[in-house]
């Protein structure tokens, strides 16, 4: 018994110890929460780019600084080991990867002699490198790796800063270049005055009083130039018009140094905008028997943007046998340009009010005059329809088989039902009257000075129709409407969103050309993970050419000046849904139709961010991997013998960024033939890639109905479908 009673008392000591090492447990697990929320709030927060890594190399943490810095989102890659990709062509451990596998022996293998030991922290190394894969040259950066450990001392992962030095490091190498050039011509004059005759000395004094004197001048010419707002230069006359001189100023405006200029002849020629290119040759070459000239064109810079150049030059008539010089002066006008458009702009929008306003007036008028005989109308009509009533009573009672009506070629029950028919008619054509009346006086009336106030969606897109339904049925043999039961309203102004949805309508209806069976489709649905309404206005006209594509929603563009188009329509619905903090979308595949899309946010006021994706379906996981690990846009669907091709399109439905399919054709719950179809009868729009490793099984079966825009055997090279996804096009959002 003693035994027994010693056995559990050891037994309780050992729970009691055991419950205090839970509790131990418990507590240090809370502090490393803690100390994890207080490390991502430093890390997220920062301006400077920086990631963290786990132990196992896994990624914890991606700021939104280093999003800006490499493009990529902390979403694609978060949980991942491809931090590499954001630095490197290939797969590669990162100066964090090495420190987190303690193999500080190879820093030497993978940074040779860029790399040195942390004067400030323990456990941290830096190095300074050039990444040719960021930006469109490449970049410099310094960056810094260090070991977190936590309280206790145990490794729990690394963090690493960069920062971005290449205008630095740049600097120093032309200072470095422009010392050296400068040591070495002062060594030249020495050499060159040691040898000098005793004889000649008196000359070079005063040469060197001369040239001090024109340094002078010089100076204050430099100086003067390089205070103005202009770019001089000079350049030859003749036929290949080669730059000699550019003043420094053109590095601040263009990003480019002097030298390219004077370096390479075609380099002036090569960056100005194709469109304006062979006008300024052209103007070049014919301009030199005049006196002074200008002209404007566009200019890319160095981050490939373009800038508008005022150009204003003279030809310089040198003494015979010289050669003539052009002498110039460039000026960045591209404010001034922007100034205008908007000014030209605001006056359209002021001509398009003063007319909306007119037209209020005009349309209250006019439902003034016609709102009396339709009041007649649909105050009689009742009583028509009760004396009718009365009459057909009595007919039917006594006078129904009378043989007049035979003789009237008539019969009573022709009558009767004739008589109900056109009553009927006089009602819905007394309630359509006063139904377009109504929406007109409402569309014109404006509603800048009132508070945004929740609105039905559906609604707005009824009153579009009704306004301009009339107009678009010349072209469009059908409107298919999608509209969801389970639309939330949005905060907005109702005749905004309505005008946006009737200019999108007549844009649509103006693509289908004539003869052609002109489809348009309006889809109106709500999505919970934006917190928006989608309204997609899809039609199957000509599309847009993808060279104009940027330019769609630019002020005063337009394809159709010929035909009394002012190039506001488009422009005047992105501001309007800007003013919404929404989005406007275009898909477009020339031939075959445009899908425009509005996110309007519900609350009126949250911004949506959304990017382009791209849905890659398969049953082999190890496959959508290496798309997901190539394409940072990708989106993956795991192909399960339960999925239905209507499980495809509620996601189509619900993610409208996607606008590209890629699909494997051998799928476990359906063919991606069959898959095909289904997406084409829904999104017509929507471009579809094929791929299998069975030749046979890419063959379009006898009975379908839809060919894919591209089919791929398998395996095929990466860059192959970058390159089809390229020639396709994408989304422009």
């Amino acid at each position: 018994m003693k035994s027994k009673s010693n056995s559990d008392e050891r037994q309780a000591r050992d729970t009691v110890t055991l419950c205090r090492e839970i509790e131990k447990l418990r507590l240090a697990q809370g502090k490393l929460r803690e100390s994890e929320e207080r490390l991502k709030s430093v890390v997220s927060r920062s301006p400077i780019p920086a990631f963290v890594i786990s132990k196992d190399h896994h990624i914890l943490y991606w700021n939104k600084a280093l999003e800006q810095l490499t493009k990529i989102r902390a979403e694609d890659v978060i949980g991942t080991s491809q931090q590499w990709r954001a630095f490197y062509g290939k797969k590669r451990p990162c100066m964090a990867d090495l420190l987190v596998s303690r193999a500080q022996e190879k820093m030497a293998k993978w940074y040779t002699g860029k790399y040195s030991k942390s004067k400030l922290l323990d456990e941290a190394y830096e190095a300074i490198d050039f990444f040719p894969e960021l930006g469109h040259r490449g970049k410099w950066l310094r960056f810094t790796a260090a070991l977190i450990r936590d309280e206790g001392g145990e490794l729990i992962g690394a963090i690493e800063t960069l920062e971005d030095i290449t205008r630095r490091k740049k600097a120093k190498e032309a200072l470095l270049r422009a010392h050296k050039e400068l040591e070495e011509r002062v060594q030249e004059r020495t050499a060159e005055l040691a040898q000098a005759n005793e004889a000649l000395l008196t000359e070079l004094m005063e040469r060197h009083r001369t040239q001090k004197a024109l340094k002078q001048t010089t100076d204050h010419l430099s100086l003067l130039l390089e205070s103005l707002p202009i770019i001089s230069y000079t350049r030859k006359a003749g036929d290949n018009f080669s730059v000699t001189f550019v003043s420094s100023t053109i590095e601040e405006i263009t990003g480019y140094p002097p030298r390219c200029f004077t370096e390479d002849e075609d380099f002036w020629t090569d960056h100005i905008h194709p469109d304006d290119r062979p006008r300024i040759l052209d103007e070049l070459k014919a301009g030199q028997e005049k006196g002074t000239h200008r002209y404007s064109y566009r200019f890319r810079v160095m981050d490939d943007s373009y800038r508008w150049f005022s150009d204003y030059w003279r030809v310089v008539q040198l003494p015979a046998g010289s050669t003539n010089y052009i002498v110039g002066a460039w000026q960045d006008v591209t404010e001034d340009k922007r100034i205008r458009q908007e000014g030209e702009l605001r006056l359209q929008q002021m001509i398009q009010t003063h007319k909306l306003t007119a037209l209020g007036e005009v349309v209250a008028g006019v439902a003034h005059e016609i709102n009396n005989p339709v009041s007649f109308i649909a105050y009689n009509v009742p009583i028509l329809e009760e004396i009718w009533s009365t009459v057909e009573t009595i007919l039917s009672g006594s006078s129904a088989r009378h043989p007049d009506w035979e003789k009237r070629g008539l019969s009573f029950e022709e009558v009767c039902r004739n008589m109900r028919e056109i009553i009927s008619a006089f009602k819905i054509g007394a309630n359509r009257i006063s139904r377009v009346v109504t929406s007109l006086k409402e569309f014109s009336r404006s509603d800048e000075t009132t508070q945004k106030k929740l609105m039905s969606v559906p609604e707005v897109i009824a009153g579009a129709l009704v306004i301009v339904g009339a107009q678009i049925r010349r072209t469009v043999s059908k409107i298919e409407q999608d509209i969801a039961d389970d639309v939330l309203p949005v905060s907005g102004h109702f005749q905004k969103i309505e005008q946006v949805i009737a200019n999108l309508l007549i844009n649509a209806h103006q693509a289908i050309p004539a003869g052609r069976k002109g489809v348009i489709t309006i889809r109106c649905r709500c999505i919970e993970r934006l917190k928006a309404v989608v309204v997609d206005i899809e039609d199957n006209g000509k599309g847009i050419d993808r060279k104009i594509m940027d330019q769609i929603f630019d002020p005063f563009f337009t394809t159709r000046r010929d035909r009394d188009g002012t190039g506001l329509g488009l422009s005047i619905s992105y501001g309007l849904i800007k003013e919404h903090h929404g989005l406007i979308s275009v898909l477009s595949r020339p031939g075959r139709g445009s899908r425009f899309s509005l996110y309007l946010p519900l609350d009126g006021e949250t911004e949506i961010s959304l990017y382009p994706a791209i849905l890659c379906i398969d049953h082999n996981v190890k496959y959508l991997k290496e798309l997901k690990a190539n394409f940072v846009d990708a989106v993956i669907w795991r192909s399960e013998v339960q999925d239905r091709p209507e499980d495809i399109l509620q996601f189509l439905g619900q993610h409208p960024e996607v606008d590209i399919v890629v699909s494997e054709v051998r799928l476990r719950g359906c063919t991606g033939w069959t898959l095909l179809e289904k997406i084409h009868a829904k999104f017509p729009l929507l471009p579809v890639i094929l791929y299998s490793a069975d030749r046979k099984a890419l063959s379009a079966p006898p009975q379908a109905k839809a060919l894919p825009d591209y089919t791929l055997h398998k395996p095929f090279s990466i860059d192959k479908l970058q390159k089809i996804i390229h020639d396709v096009g994408r989304q422009q959002l």
